[in-house]
This record gives C-alpha cells, structure tokens and sequence, in this order.
C-alpha cells in the first residue's frame, strides 16, 4: 500500500470509529462504503464495515459481508470475535431451538478467538453466552481471571470486569466499576449502549442477577435521542436572542447523546448551532428538494440564515431527504419531513438502548391559537404525545414571524394529494416460465395475492397488475408491512407444476411512504394513484433480493414512530435505484421474533 492510500485508509478507519463510538452505525456503515466505493480500502475498514453493519442490527446482511470479505481468514482477534457477535445478534431475531443453535455458534465462535489470542473481550462474551446457555461452571471458569484483574485503564476493560464480576454473582462490587466504566466512557454513546444491551440479554435469560443488571445500566445507558421542532423566525433582537439561551438551557438541563431534526430558519438552526457547539451528534432532515427547501424555509426568514444552514449541513453527521421531490405548496411534504424526523429519533434511540425525547420552541402569544390542525409545531408536538412520546416545551417570546415567502408550484384546483404506503412486487423467475405453467402460476401465485389483499380489506385503496408485478396503495405503513410480509410468507414455499426447480425465484418487494395524487386516469377513466414517490417505489423492488422486502427510510421511521413491535427494520445501506434513479437509504423488513 502507497503511503497516500495508507493515509486515506487511516482517515476513513479513525472516521468510521469516531461514529460508531457515538452510536451513528448507519453513518458508520455509510462512510466505511463510501470510502471503497472510492478506492480507499485495507482489512481493517471492511472488518469495520462489517462490524458497522452488525451494529445497526443487519445480522443476517453483516453474515453475508462477513464472508464476502472472508474476515475469518484474517486471524485477527476483531475479526474472529465478530463472528461471535454476528451470530449472537441473530440468535436475537430467534426463538426457541434456533436461538439456542445460534448461541452455541456464537460462544463457539468467541471462545476460538480467545483460544487463538487469549484476549479477555472475546473471553468474556464466550463466558456470558456459556452462561445463557446455562453453563454455568464453563462461564466462571472464563470470568473468574478477569474479575480478579487490578484497575484498569479504558471503558473496555472496565466494562468487561463489570461483566465478569456480574456473571459471578458480585453485583455490589460490578456497580463500583460501573461508575468508573461511566466516567471513563464520556460520550461514547456506542459503547456504552453495547454495554446495556449485553446486559439486558443476560438479565433476561437470568444468567445475571436482574437487579443489580438494572443498577449498572441505569449508570452506563446513553443520554436520550433528541427531536426537535419549533417557530420560523427572522434572525436578529430580542426573540433570537431569547430563544438561543432557551435552547442552550434546555439541553443543558436535559442532556442528550444525539439530535435530530429540520434545519428552518429560527428555532431549527439555533437547536443545530447548539448542538454542534457541544458536540453532540446531529442528523439532519429535509422535507424535500434542498433549493426548495432553502427558498421557503431559510431564506424567508431574511438572507442571514443561509450561511447558518450551510454550515449546519456541513458540520452534521448525516443528512437525510424524506423525499427528493420539487415543493408543489403541499402540507403533506412539510408533515412528511417532521414524522420522517421523529421516528429516525425513535429508532436511533432503540439502537442506542435508550428513550428519545422531543424539543419543541414555543410562542406563548401563538400557543393559545391553533398554529396548524396537520402540519407545524402543535401538531408535531400532539402526535408525539398521541405515541407516548415526552416533550420539553420551550416558551419563547418576541420572535419576529414576517417571513417572506416566495411563490411555488401548484396543482390544478381540485387535486387531490395525501400520504400513503406504496408497494411494488414482482416476481422473481416469471422469464422461465412456459406456456403451460402460465395458468398455474395465475391461480396459485397472483391469486395467492389477491386474496392476501382481499384479507385487509378496505386498508387497500387500490390495487393493479400485469404479468407478475403487483402495485398497491395502502391507508398506513404498519398495514403495508403486513401485507408485504404476509404475501412473502404465503410464497415462502412454490406451489408445484411451475417447474422453477433450479432456478432463483421468489417475490420482491418494496414499500415506500410519501405523498401521492389521487384521480382518474383521463384516458381509460380508471382510478389514478400517481406521483414521484410511486415512481421511486417502482424503482426499488427491481434491486431487492430474491424473497426479501426493502422498505425506504420514511417507512421505516413511521414504523418506530407508530411504535410497531412486530418488525425489524435493519439498515441495508445507501443502495443505487434502477434505471439510475439516484440513490436511497432502504431497510431490509422482517417479521420480529417473540
């Protein structure tokens, strides 16, 4: 490797690091791709990829890299234990017998990497998973070293003696390094929810005592995931000035590891100065395309905001478009954006172990007024209430609302536009069949379909097929996840007689959500569901694995909003769309185990 390339690669290594660390695994795992995708690479970044992956909960995809990159050939203690890790995520997503295999390729996997380095981490997962296995003497035999060690040094170390020290039975004295753990890991958000969620496994399985498990990790479990939402104002006097101490003293008093949020002119960009003043990791989302973004919402609070938003954009961890769509002068684009927001919130905070709250500037002389029955802050700050969620209010007065908005694009009069899922599936192997397998493939196939959407019932709006392609719009996100995954379980097994024996075939599917036109088709007279966001959808079932389902960032985040349990979203990565239809961050749906 040429020095220049060992440089890069040391970059993008200490880059992908530093945001694990914080608990940003989907921007981890995104600056680790993106690096190779521009040629910077070397073991230890794919084995961060990797690891990456995993840690934004893709077992099965972080599996699948894992032996693409070979990791195991490496014989590195990181890479050997990261198979332990990866299977001991996706003993996790089982129940049963298959968790119980998966733990036992787990701990298998951990103890080769101790007895090939003698290192404590992976000694100390063996152990725990020993014990989950009920084990209990092999567990001890590993932890029993590793409690008896001095003090030690880093987070890691600490934190592997508050482990060993709780698989023997030691509560009281696991608590005292707990809080040393605690100073030590500051905030590194990543690490300590790794920590948390080692620790709620073993609690739950009674491997550890549950008591002294909740002890150490209301001592070790990150700061809240922040959302926030507040006014439009013009920048300047007394109302700014107001509301940046406000804001600076809401999260001071109400710490957290990680916001999120628009970037509007006001209380949007004053909530992102302050964060990246602090050091507080910051996710950005816009509603929809950035210039128009910028013309209604930033430069309409006067010229001084742009080179704020500029340098909030830049300074944030990530920044994410609830759609890539031109603004058309529609609330369903701006509510779009806000709910967008709230559930990544929601999901960062479950992949950090921990709750998320939401941040909301208020003006008292408006408070009393209904500010917007669908759209703006009041409604953002009723819905998260409505899904059990808690909000800081923060009063601010005086602020200067003579915004300045300029003209945009509108719809004929009489257009109607709402917010709906959208889903796409075809069939996989439809090219192979013949003549003769056609009609089996109509009745047992696409009427397998139709009678799956028959069971929902009017949640269906519409419905349309040819050939083997399926398109449906449906009234909520958690409706189509059902459906999607009820129609994959339905084809999980062919029906005989399509001869397809050797051959890959299977449903593919992708769902979206966004706003979509609803009218009639002026040529057939047809009912019409259309719009960019049914054409991005399209777009996506043609790159989704054979028998899985894709779904976009804004239905993953209205599933975590909406407090679904029953799925799995797990991260797939920023994934080029057909017909170069640009890029987009897709998650792949599963059915969550019990």
């Amino acid at each position: 490797m040429m020095v220049g390339e060992a440089t890069a690669s040391a970059a993008a290594e200490a880059e992908v690091v530093h945001r694990l660390a914080h608990g940003d695994a989907l921007s981890a795992f995104d600056c680790a791709a993106g690096a190779r995708r521009a040629g910077v690479d070397s073991p230890r970044l794919r084995y961060l990829m990797v690891r990456a992956l995993a840690a934004s909960g893709d077992s099965l995809g972080a599996m699948h890299l894992y032996e693409q990159f070979d990791l195991a050939a490496s014989g590195d203690v990181d890479s050997l234990a990261l198979a332990g890790r990866i299977w001991k995520d996706a003993a996790f997503d089982r129940d049963g017998a298959g968790r119980t295999e998966y733990l036992q390729k787990a701990a298998a996997a951990y103890d080769h990497a101790f007895r090939t380095s003698g290192a404590d981490f992976p000694a100390i997962n063996a152990a725990s998973l020993y014990a989950m296995l009920g084990e209990r003497e092999r567990a001890a035999a590993l932890a029993e070293p590793i409690a008896a060690y001095g003090a030690a040094g880093n987070y890691w170390d600490l934190a592997t003696r508050v482990e060993a020290l709780l698989l023997l039975g030691r509560g009281e004295e696991a608590l005292l390094h707990a809080r040393a753990a605690d100073t030590e890991a500051g905030t590194r958000t990543g690490d300590r929810a790794s920590t948390c969620r080692q620790l709620a496994r073993l609690a739950k399985s009674r491997a550890i005592d549950r008591d002294h498990a909740a002890a150490v990790m209301a001592v070790l479990r990150p700061m809240p995931v922040g959302v926030y939402c507040g006014r439009m104002f013009r920048a300047g006097g007394a109302g700014e000035a107001n509301a940046r101490a406000a804001i600076a003293r809401a999260l001071d008093t109400r710490p957290v590891s990680a916001l999120v949020g628009p970037l509007a002119c006001g209380a949007d960009i004053l909530f992102a100065e302050e964060a990246l003043a602090r050091d507080i990791d910051l996710t950005v989302v816009l509603p929809f395309a950035e210039d128009d973004f910028i013309a209604q919402s930033v430069a309409s609070g006067g010229g001084e905001w742009l080179a704020r938003y500029v340098r909030c954009r830049d300074g944030a961890a990530m920044v994410h478009f609830a759609s890539n769509a031109r603004y058309v002068s529609d609330d369903c684009q701006f509510i779009l954006g806000s709910h967008t927001a709230m559930g990544l919130a929601k999901l960062r905070a479950r992949e950090l172990e921990t709750a998320a709250i939401q941040f909301a500037v208020v003006d008292p002389a408006a408070a009393a007024r209904p500010d917007a029955v669908i759209a703006g802050t009041n409604a953002d700050i009723a819905l998260w209430r409505d899904h059990g969620g808690v909000t800081a209010t923060i009063a601010v007065g005086d602020l200067d609302r003579r915004l300045d908005f300029p003209p945009a694009p509108k719809p004929p009069e009489g257009t109607r536009r709402g917010l709906y899922a959208i889903l796409f599936a075809d069939f996989a192997g439809f090219s192979k069949l013949g003549e003769a397998e056609l009609p089996v493939f109509a009745q047992e196939v696409m009427g397998g379909i139709g009678r799956i959407l028959d069971d929902f019932g009017d949640a269906v709006l519409f419905r349309n097929t040819w050939g083997d392609a399926v398109y449906a719009i449906i009234d909520d996100p958690a409706t189509a996840a059902r459906i999607a995954l009820a129609m994959q379980e339905r084809l999980g097994t062919l029906p005989p007689g399509l001869g397809l024996e050797g051959h890959q075939a299977g449903m593919r599917t992708g769902i979206h959500f966004g706003p979509i036109y609803r009218g009639v088709d002026p040529v057939v007279g047809n009912e019409l569901w259309y719009g960019t966001e049914v054409t991005r959808t399209a777009r996506i079932e043609p790159v989704t694995l054979v028998g899985e389902i894709y779904c976009t960032q804004p239905l993953a985040a209205m599933l975590a909003l909406g407090n679904a349990r029953d799925f799995n979203c797990d991260y797939v990565g920023k994934v080029g769309l057909a017909k170069d239809y640009g890029e987009l961050a897709l998650y792949r749906l599963s059915r969550r185990s019990a």
